[in-house]
């Protein structure tokens, strides 16, 4: 698709965004890039599709969909239905566990799904400049970082190196429950706090909320068996 074409594309699509978007994304949302084909995938659509796709991959009845505008090369731009904040753990995939073709989340990964100014920064690109209306944080079941943290609070010593960065943000989470919680109560505790530190910690992701223009959710994956809990 040669410069001159792709204009004429966006320019199409801009027409018919302006013609389709609800008075709810607001004026803001036009600074985002319209997708080619006029959609517009809005939070209620975008947690549609991850609880679909999700329900496939625990059916193990996989066909990795694809909600991206059709006909469209990738190389001419990325419309990701959702950003998803998720552990760096090899077996947790949110391409796969969400049943997703590639080019359909925005996806930033660390070990223990912290939140930091390069997620932040990140989460911030995915919403004012990829017009994400959904940001999805996930921990996982039995999660490395968060059984870290715990060592710690437990009276272990720290981990040493960089990782004593990531026990340092989970930790807070982890002090505000009650004692004898299980690991799973601990991951669900992470991924709230990060949940909640994308809000507190970016006054344009709060203001894009507070618009209606942004829905942020927690949520965790089981490894056994392969749901997504959204919390």
């Amino acid at each position: 698709m040669d410069l001159d074409r792709r204009k004429f594309l966006l320019g199409s699509a801009g027409v018919a965004a302006a013609t389709l978007t609800p008075m709810w994304l607001g004026a803001d949302a036009a600074f985002a890039e319209p997708r080619p084909d006029g959609k517009i995938i809005t939070s209620a659509v975008a947690m549609k599709y991850l609880r679909i796709g999700n329900a496939r991959w625990s059916s193990k009845t996989a066909v990795r969909k694809s909600y991206a505008p059709a006909g469209v090369p990738l190389e001419e731009g990325q419309w990701p239905i959702a950003a998803i904040v998720s552990c760096a753990d090899s077996r947790v995939q949110p391409d796969e566990l969400f049943d997703l073709a590639p080019a359909n989340l925005f996806v930033v990964r660390n070990a223990g799904n912290v939140i930091d100014d390069d997620v932040l920064g990140s989460l911030e690109y995915a919403v004012e400049h990829l017009g994400v209306t959904l940001i999805v944080a996930m921990g996982h079941s039995g999660c490395g970082a968060v059984k870290a943290a715990e060592a710690v609070i437990t009276g272990g010593k720290m981990p040493g190196g960089h990782v004593d960065a990531l026990v340092n943000h989970i930790s807070p989470a982890l002090k505000a429950l009650p004692v004898g919680h299980s690991i799973d109560q601990a991951v669900a505790a992470n991924a709230k706090q990060s949940r909640d530190l994308i809000l507190s910690e970016s006054s344009m992701l709060e203001e894009a909320k507070a618009k209606g223009e942004l829905r942020i959710v927690g949520a965790t994956y089981s490894i056994p068996t392969r749901k997504v809990a959204f919390l």
